[in-house]
């Protein structure tokens, strides 16, 4: 009886001071208190349960299970909009949909369609086309698009851009040049994408040591890394800790 009495007590506290920090009316607390376990099952049911189900988590895991269930629903989604009101946002969410499932000739196209008139030189669509054609394997025009991208559009700045403009040249065989866009992105780049893929260039061309220690640099970077990072960037961790191996 003193073990449950124990932990009844250490729930009734750890309510309270859930009610106190979240600003909630101190009847709660009062409940909680002196009508223990009505107080914490009232407590539990109409406060932290709709706490629960509308966090980011909750709405992130149902998300993914409407996408299980019904996985072309965003897509028809994009469709009907663009049916609805032809805009260059409803292109590009349509285009970006295609990606997400697939469907790369359809992107290409629809970002093409798109690069007319004053969006002609438009920098997100020139992105969007780039990532497409980078998808499809067409690394010369991937980096004819984002060449067009750099020289009319001067003051945008993309991290994705960059990266894909290194993927194109290492791609296409220009190795010292990839190099170098790889080093530039290593200064202000936030995922470990970009670090682990200009290891791996280092270490195809022989340089071991350099491709070696920017290697034990994701690990490291991996330790101190909140979980959303990590989960983000898993992949690329991955592939660092086994060519470590």
């Amino acid at each position: 009886m003193e073990i449950a009495g124990i932990f009844i007590l250490l729930i009734q506290i750890g309510f309270a001071i859930h009610a106190i920090r979240r600003g909630h009316s101190l009847l709660w607390v009062f409940l909680i208190i002196f009508l223990p376990l009505l107080g914490c099952i009232l407590y539990s049911v109409m406060v932290l349960l709709p706490e629960v189900i509308q966090s980011r988590t909750a709405r992130r895991g149902s998300k993914a299970l409407l996408r299980m269930l019904d996985p072309q629903k965003e897509l028809r989604k994009r469709r009907e909009a663009l049916e609805i009101s032809d805009t260059i946002g409803n292109r590009s969410a349509l285009a970006e949909e295609y990606l997400k499932h697939g469907m790369v000739d359809e992107a290409v196209s629809l970002y093409e369609s798109s690069l007319t008139g004053m969006y002609r030189t438009d920098p997100s669509l020139l992105l969007g086309l780039a990532r497409a054609l980078v998808e499809s394997g067409d690394f010369g025009r991937a980096r004819e698009k984002l060449e067009t991208l750099f020289r009319t559009n001067p003051g945008f700045e993309s991290q994705d851009a960059h990266l894909l403009y290194a993927r194109s040249l290492e791609a296409l065989g220009e190795l010292d040049k990839a190099l170098d866009e790889y080093r530039a992105l290593a200064g202000y780049s936030a995922g470990a994408e970009a670090k682990c893929r200009h290891a791996l260039l280092l270490k195809r061309m022989g340089k071991t040591a350099e491709a070696r220690a920017l290697f034990e640099d994701i690990l490291k970077d991996a330790k101190l890394a909140t979980r959303h990072s990590r989960r983000l960037n898993k992949e690329w961790v991955d592939i660092a800790r086994r060519e470590l191996s």
